[in-house]
């Protein structure tokens, strides 16, 4: 029998990856945390409350984490939020979950850089996803805001290319 050591190659159990339980719970997890920030994006509009919008995400996650493997089989899995929904507009570096006393709205060309993740018997989804608050979808976004958005898009495709199996980030 091989010793776990063995198991590995190039830092990757090879039996979680085989495993169709495991990527079952992950999949099912992203397809929840895709809905989540569907609703997110869909949610981020002039004047929304910061605080109401991610209080309604994370309950969206919460509903459909309820019905996602609900058999009685699988009923007891543990399932939660591995990370409440964040809008973080503006200057904010990230993580902004207001309390409700604290909530702000959000204005005419805003960045809200939204982030969620939840999670199935411990395998969690994390989604984000950046939007230009605007009241007319058609509007074009120029100048420095629009240099932002496109300098984080070309950052997020270099990271991209660097990424592969047993590399790391040291």
């Amino acid at each position: 029998m091989e010793s776990k050591e063995e198991k590995k190659e190039g830092g990757v159990d090879e039996d979680f990856m085989t495993t169709p339980a495991i990527l079952d719970k992950y999949k099912a997890s992203a397809e929840v945390a895709n809905k989540a920030l569907e609703k997110a994006i869909e949610l981020c509009v002039v004047g929304a409350d910061i605080f109401t919008v991610c209080q309604e995400v994370d309950a969206l996650m919460l509903a459909q984490l309820a019905e996602t493997f609900s058999s009685k089989k699988t009923k007891k899995l543990e399932r939660g939020i591995a990370f409440p929904c964040c809008i973080s507009v503006n200057h904010v570096m990230g993580h902004y979950s207001p309390m409700g006393d604290e909530s702000t709205q959000l204005a005419e060309g805003d960045i809200a850089k939204i982030d969620l993740g939840c999670h199935l018997d411990g395998f969690i989804a994390q989604a984000a996803h950046t939007v230009i608050v605007s009241a007319d979808e058609k509007s074009k976004v120029t100048g420095a805001k629009a240099d932002v958005v496109v300098a984080a898009h070309t950052a997020m495709e270099a990271a991209k290319r660097c990424i592969a199996q047993g590399s790391s980030s040291s």
